[in-house]
């Protein structure tokens, strides 16, 4: 549709071109001058408007850019987030373990782990206050680590 536009535009220009043509041929130099300062106009609108879609299509194009730019930069940083505390509870855990690990040899009795064995669900092995603080002081030279 809009070349079928564009189309009757330039035929329009033609035809004020042809008339103001035909005006100064006439000795008509005012009607002349008319026709021709409209057939400028015309072309100047014409290529005003021809020039829309293009200056949209860039404005666009600059618009998504910035938004895919800008959802990429939160992506990273949230899933540098996310990875960084997965390796911290890692660590921790490893810590924990190794801790653990260190009580269970220096008091040669069993450490509390979280998790109850299935033949004993009902008694919790018990943790001295001396192991307690062994078990902390480890922990804290291996998070310190």
């Amino acid at each position: 549709m809009e070349q079928k536009q564009v189309s009757q535009r330039i035929r329009t220009v033609k035809s004020s071109l042809e008339n103001a043509e035909q005006n100064f041929l006439d000795n008509n130099g005012m009607r002349g001058e008319l026709d021709l300062m409209l057939a400028e106009a015309e072309l100047k609108n014409l290529r005003r408007k021809s020039d829309v879609p293009w200056n949209w299509n860039r404005h666009m194009l600059a618009v998504c850019t910035a938004i895919l730019l800008v959802l990429a930069g939160f992506g990273g940083w949230y899933y540098h987030g996310v990875s960084a505390q997965h390796a911290m509870q890692a660590d921790v855990t490893q810590s924990v373990v190794k801790a653990q690990a260190r009580a269970k040899e220096a008091s040669g009795k069993e450490v509390y782990s979280g998790e109850v064995p299935a033949e004993r669900s009902v008694a919790r092995p018990v943790i001295s206050n001396a192991d307690m603080r062994r078990l902390v002081r480890s922990a804290k030279t291996e998070l310190s680590k």
